[in-house]
């Protein structure tokens, strides 16, 4: 089996509808299947950490409360909105990947003046995934405020188009793309990194199997690059998250990143970034591993790859 770099860089690479499809699958999936963790988060970090509310006890109590008031569904609210900026936002991102992969390796080949290389340096695989994401969440963004607003008890609207004519008539175009900045430092150094780190383990993992002579599906080693990954570049990227959300939910008090940051330090300490940071880090963790596993599944299923089932892996 290959890896990413050899993924969409063989011969015969999927088309860009391929990658389009694939990503929109494995956006949809992990949405779908997650939410309840993005909805629980954005709940706790709406408002302001008290002292005496922390840790599991506070998540269970927001996810009682939830159930409470509006049944298990409750946990599912905002799935929509999130389904119209995760199924293209994980398109797109995955498309722009492809593309911007397939620039960089050929620099890189004519830099070395190897044309037969196949594996990005690590360097590469961070500025394409950070570009990657960059752009895409800055196209999305208008979907990332509708997400976030209907995921908060602060809002109650009614639906998609209430809230559109809502944020318009509020605050006009600029409304639907608050917290653009923090987002963007958050997703791309996350992206960045998350590439980074998902081929290094992934190389790791072969080398390994083929030093020990062992067989691992191609699965299992995405799967476990993809959770490792994840919650390191969650870890990390996890204060801008929190500035993000403030951004978009209390735009009047949180008019600026610099502002949002000094706000937040000054009120609730070093321990205010991080709050619901335990939901972000394993939803991040399972989403990316879940993403990525299902979109080299994609493509290896289309026919351009070698066949998925369990072989001896090579770095």
């Amino acid at each position: 089996c290959l890896n990413f770099g050899t993924l969409m860089g063989a011969d015969k690479k999927p088309g860009s509808i391929v990658h389009l499809g694939a990503g929109a699958l494995s956006g949809i999936t992990s949405c779908v299947l997650l939410q309840p963790f993005d909805l629980v988060k954005t709940r706790l970090q709406q408002t302001q950490m008290q002292t005496h509310a922390r840790g599991i006890g506070t998540i269970a109590n927001t996810v009682q409360s939830i159930v409470a008031s509006s049944g298990v569904r409750g946990l599912w609210r905002g799935t929509l909105p999130s389904l119209i900026r995760n199924a293209p936002g994980t398109s797109l991102y995955f498309y722009f990947l492809n593309h911007t992969k397939h620039t960089c390796l050929a620099i890189e080949r004519r830099l070395s003046n190897d044309t037969t290389r196949t594996r990005l340096s690590p360097t590469s695989n961070m500025i394409i995934g950070a570009s990657s994401r960059a752009v895409a969440g800055f196209l999305l963004m208008p979907g990332t405020i509708l997400k976030v607003q209907f995921e908060s008890s602060l809002y109650k609207h009614a639906g998609i188009a209430g809230a559109v004519q809502n944020i318009w008539h509020t605050s006009g175009v600029r409304g639907f793309f608050v917290g653009a900045v923090p987002t963007a430092i958050r997703d791309a150094p996350y992206a960045g990194l998350y590439l980074l780190l998902y081929e290094a383990i992934k190389h790791q993992e072969r080398t390994i199997a083929k030093q020990r002579n062992v067989l691992i599906p191609e699965t299992a080693v995405t799967m476990v690059a993809g959770v490792a990954a994840g919650l390191a570049a969650s870890y990390i990227t996890q204060p801008f998250d929190m500035v993000k959300t403030r951004m978009q939910l209390r735009p009047r008090e949180y008019t600026s990143v610099a502002q949002s940051f000094a706000k937040i330090y000054n009120e609730e300490t070093i321990r205010g970034f991080f709050r619901g940071i335990s939901l972000r880090v394993l939803r991040k963790g399972v989403q990316a591993s879940l993403v990525f596993t299902l979109y080299e599944w994609v493509l290896r299923s289309t026919g351009s790859r070698e066949e998925s089932s369990p072989t001896k892996l090579r770095a």
